[in-house]
């Protein structure tokens, strides 16, 4: 686990990245499905800052509850298919900065014991913060990968993956 402060400065940094790469991207290309049936940079962009909210309580979770228990997060499945290209991406991405310094703060002051406590995780075993935390900085990289995708590929060489 000495890897913790690199990660964290990382998830500090993830909002800036999103940002920066968001304005260079043409307005056009933003709400564009280029490959069907997957989302656009825009709802890729949104789900970054929708789910930081759960995100922070899940850590909240794991801080305050002696054996945590979460439920998984399945995206699509309890909202409606166009929510999040439905909600406004400029004001939204403008929340990611405050809702990942929440982040933040919450895990500043964990310890090697809050780190590795067993949180039960039907999806996953084993699952503690430390591996939740280096989760949401690889899910950053995914969707951000995903948006650069978007934006740069030529539609001759995008496809389903």
């Amino acid at each position: 686990m000495t890897d913790i402060e690199p990660i964290k400065k990382n998830l500090k940094d993830g909002p800036l990245f999103l940002e920066n790469m968001l304005k260079e991207i043409p307005e056009g290309l933003l709400k564009e499905r280029r490959i069907k049936g997957k989302w656009s940079i825009h709802e890729h962009a949104c789900h970054l800052v929708d789910v930081q909210q759960m995100i922070n309580a899940r850590f909240i979770k794991f801080r305050d509850e002696e054996k945590p228990e979460v439920k998984p997060y399945l995206p699509g499945t309890n909202v409606a298919d166009d929510f999040l290209m439905e909600l406004p991406l400029k004001e939204t991405v403008a929340k990611f900065t405050e809702f990942r310094e929440e982040l933040l703060e919450i895990v500043a002051d964990f310890d090697e014991q809050v780190w590795q406590k067993k949180v039960i995780h039907p999806e996953y075993e084993p699952f503690n913060p430390y591996i939740f935390l280096r989760h949401v900085m690889m899910h950053d990289h995914f969707h951000m990968y995903r948006i650069e995708e978007s934006w740069l590929t030529n539609q001759a060489f995008l496809r389903i993956v």
